[in-house]
C-alpha cells in the first residue's frame, strides 16, 4: 500500500491510501484513525475484506477529512482549509490513475458530527462525479439515511448502487 501523508510522527494527516490494482474501488470515508501502509486498522480490515468480497483487487482510501483521530468527536471544530485543499488534490491525482474505479461512500452517520464534513463531501463528489455513476454503498442506507461506516456493517450487505446526487441534493448546502 501507499500512504501519503503529512504532519509528524505517524501524520497527522492521511491523504490517501492506495493499494493498486485493475479493478479498483475507491472508498470515502469520514477521517483517517491509525491506519498507514504498513499497518491497517480495523476499519481498513473491513474495508479490505468488502473490496475483496466485491471483486476488487486494489483500493484507494479517502475521508472527508484528512485529520487523523481515533475518536471522531475530537476532530477540530473548525476545517483546515490548507489541508482540504491538499485532500482534493490527492483525491484528483488517484482517479485521474484509475478513472475506471467504482466508488464506495463509507462515512457513516459521523458526517453529522462536524457541519463542514457535509460540505467536503460535496466538494469530494465534484472531484469524482466524472468517474462516471459507478457509485455504491453498503447495503441499505442508516436510519438518519447515510451511507453506512464499512467498521459496523456485515459483510453479507454486500455493495449495492447509490444515488449519489440524489444523496447530495438531501444534505441541504
Amino acid at each position: 500500500m501507499q500512504c501519503v501523508e503529512s504532519g509528524k510522527a505517524q501524520g497527522e494527516y492521511r491523504f490517501s491510501l492506495v493499494h493498486p490494482g485493475k479493478r479498483m474501488l475507491f472508498v470515502i470515508g469520514l477521517n483517517p484513525s491509525t491506519a498507514d501502509e504498513s499497518h491497517p486498522d480495523r476499519t481498513m480490515l473491513k474495508v479490505m475484506k468488502f473490496a475483496e468480497n466485491g471483486g476488487y483487487d486494489g483500493f484507494a482510501m479517502f475521508n472527508l477529512s484528512a485529520e487523523r483521530s481515533t475518536n471522531k468527536y475530537r476532530m477540530s471544530e473548525t476545517l483546515n482549509e490548507s489541508r482540504h485543499r491538499e485532500n482534493l488534490s490527492a483525491i484528483t491525482k488517484t482517479a485521474e490513475l484509475y478513472p475506471d474505479a467504482d466508488i464506495l461512500v463509507a462515512f457513516g452517520n459521523g458526517i453529522m458530527v462536524r457541519p463542514y464534513l457535509k460540505r467536503c463531501f460535496k466538494e469530494i463528489y465534484e472531484v469524482l462525479k466524472d468517474n462516471g455513476e459507478r457509485w455504491k454503498k453498503i447495503g441499505a442506507l442508516t436510519v438518519k439515511g447515510n451511507p453506512r461506516h464499512p467498521l459496523y456493517a456485515s459483510l453479507s450487505l454486500g455493495l449495492n448502487d447509490f444515488d449519489v446526487a440524489g444523496y447530495i441534493a438531501k444534505l441541504h448546502l
